[in-house]
């Protein structure tokens, strides 16, 4: 037996659940409440009224989470690496789990059942970690739930905008703290030993480049000729080079955000490497014949400052196996490329240089997240500071 609400519309068990209608301009829109009491479905079913009343409530098509959440990412305007991540995250984390509810449905408690299951390791992969012995799951990280959970809320904020849902349940839910991200830095020794093993390598402006003005891994590899200045001593970082999953190697803006954009006064010493990286290609282009390949993308030549011999692109693999004979070569244990970056943040904020300035040179937005991201190599000189200050008072 169908009950009225107010004498607008009606609320009946259906399934699992309770199915409800309500008159929009002389027309029923039905809607489904699963595995819910009378009690919270008559209380569901009024809130669907008021919105009604007040032009809030969704129009068009009721879609799944799936459905919407593949919908907004084909036609989102998102750089290829970035659209890559969106799509494993739909694919691998909100479509298996969550992705058969409609948009209607979605309540918050959703999202932070999700969340849990990632935190817990319930939805990871099985793998064979280091020191087992059999594959195990490993908990997925609060950055990683962190990205999906943006990923839901921006195309929610879309599907608002678009009258196909009367609120954005994502901004109700408090995504997990991120732990701070891992930027250790080689000691000032340790680097200036790197640096020393690097003057002989093959691609030694690409190890200068990155240890002393903290270039990206991806912005030095997707250098092209035309971004060096020999006349003015400058590089200019516009691009990186990053394999994207499924498309194979790309071209890519830099630039996040304006800033991303920026030119580097580089000292003689380094643009003659560079200069000897130049003429070296002109010679693997000779010894190699028909057989050295100019790499293009969208067809056209990318004119790559760093190459293998035979004038591929420096691919990540590639590059981090010089990294890694380079640490060897000076004793020093295996680290991920990017500690480069790190080490040159710290070594110009130990040298004392304006953190407006480092910031500049890193391609950061905010002197602050310059700060805040490597405070850390500041504590040496907090450290020297408080003790001139005993010093200073020990008298007094």
């Amino acid at each position: 037996m169908a009950d009225g609400v107010k004498g607008e519309g009606s609320l009946y068990e259906y399934r699992l659940g309770y199915r409800a209608y309500i008159t929009v301009k002389g027309k029923r829109k039905y809607f489904y409440f699963p595995g819910v009491t009378k009690k919270v479905a008559t209380q569901k079913l009024r809130a669907l009224l008021g919105q009604r009343d007040d032009g809030t409530l969704p129009r068009g098509k009721d879609y799944t989470l799936a459905q919407w959440m593949r919908h907004w990412l084909s036609t989102a305007k998102l750089k290829p690496a970035v659209h890559t991540n969106y799509q494993h995250n739909v694919e691998h984390y909100i479509v298996p789990q969550i992705g058969h509810l409609k948009l209607s449905e979605l309540e918050p408690e959703d999202l932070e059942r999700l969340y849990d299951d990632m935190l817990s390791g319930k939805l990871s992969t099985a793998r064979l970690h280091a020191g087992d012995k059999k594959p195990t799951k490993r908990p997925l990280t609060p950055r990683a739930v962190i990205n999906v959970h943006s990923n839901i809320r921006r195309s929610l904020t879309v599907a608002m905008q678009r009258g196909h849902v009367g609120r954005n349940v994502a901004q109700l839910v408090e995504p997990p703290q991120a732990t701070k991200a891992d930027t250790r830095a080689l000691s000032v020794a340790d680097a200036k030993a790197v640096l020393a093993q690097a003057k002989a390598d093959r691609y030694a402006a690409r190890w200068y480049l990155g240890l002393m003005f903290g270039l990206r891994p991806a912005e030095v590899l997707g250098l092209g000729w035309e971004h060096v200045d020999f006349t003015r001593g400058v590089v200019k970082v516009r691009r990186q080079l990053q394999r994207v999953r499924g498309s194979g190697l790309q071209i890519i803006s830099s630039a996040k955000t304006d800033s991303g954009w920026r030119d580097i006064p580089v000292p003689p010493f380094v643009m003659a490497m560079l200069a000897e990286t130049r003429e070296q290609q002109m010679v693997d282009r000779i010894e190699f014949g028909n057989t050295y390949t100019e790499w293009a993308f969208d067809d056209v030549p990318a004119a790559l400052v760093f190459t293998q011999p035979n004038g591929r692109p420096l691919d990540i693999g590639v590059d981090t196996r010089g990294w890694r004979k380079l640490l060897d070569a000076a004793g020093l244990p295996h680290e991920r490329r990017y500690i480069g970056r790190h080490t040159a943040a710290s070594i110009m904020i130990d040298m004392g240089e304006e953190i407006s300035v480092v910031s500049s040179i890193l391609g950061h937005s905010k002197t602050s997240f310059t700060y805040d991201t490597y405070v850390h190599p500041m504590e040496d000189t907090k450290r020297a500071t408080s003790d001139r200050l005993g010093a200073f008072f020990a008298g007094s």
